[in-house]
């Protein structure tokens, strides 16, 4: 039973550690993010937020990217941006209007008006894509993958995943507390003498 209790403190303790690390890192992005958006050199500016996060939904990126990875990006200056970097823009299809689309960098061209443009491709899909990308549209790079984690994000946001990640976990914290109140509650009346 006591190596049973030590495995579970361990694996506990391991969990903890890795849901406070996830909890700093997010904590430091959004951080940087919102001091980018509110400084003043940048408040007149229309342009994406510094760090962007999305999961891929179609199998237009296999086998680099996969349904249900999410991607994180990071705008740059389009100027900074080659052949076979893998980006973030707004769709411009039709039925896919105005939906972010991660695809590769397959050709860089030059509009009338000598704004630089981006021809896209899905590393899974035969053709590029029809739709040229403008320097407007382009809402980061891709620079890091984290497998699997649109899974974890349909379950949390489902009403059972809610229930077992949100719910339980602070419904239990409750209950402990009030165990633990009414515990120190009967000892400091069981330790009081008795007044005749």
């Amino acid at each position: 039973m006591q190596g049973i209790r030590q495995l579970m403190h361990i694996v506990s303790s391991m969990v903890l550690y890795s849901l406070l690390m996830i909890l700093l890192v997010v904590t430091v992005l959004v951080s940087v993010t919102v001091v980018d958006r509110f400084l003043p050199s940048n408040r007149s500016q229309d342009r994406p937020p510094l760090f962007g996060a999305y999961v891929i939904i179609s199998p237009s990126m296999v086998p680099n990217i996969n349904v249900q990875d999410a991607v994180i990006t990071v705008r740059v200056p389009t100027k900074k941006l080659k052949l076979y970097d893998v980006i973030t823009f707004l769709s411009k299809d039709i039925d896919t209007h105005g939906v972010p689309i991660t695809h590769r960098i397959v050709g860089l061209l030059s509009t009338e008006t000598g704004e630089t443009a981006f021809r896209t491709k899905g590393d899974n899909n035969k053709m590029q894509d029809r739709a040229i990308i403008l320097q407007s549209e382009v809402l980061g790079k891709v620079f890091f993958r984290i497998p699997m984690l649109g899974y974890v994000r349909t379950f949390v946001t489902s009403p059972v995943g809610f229930l077992i990640t949100v719910v339980l976990p602070l419904s239990s914290a409750g209950v402990m507390e009030v165990l633990r109140l009414i515990k120190k509650k009967n000892s400091k009346n069981s330790k009081e003498p008795d007044v005749i």
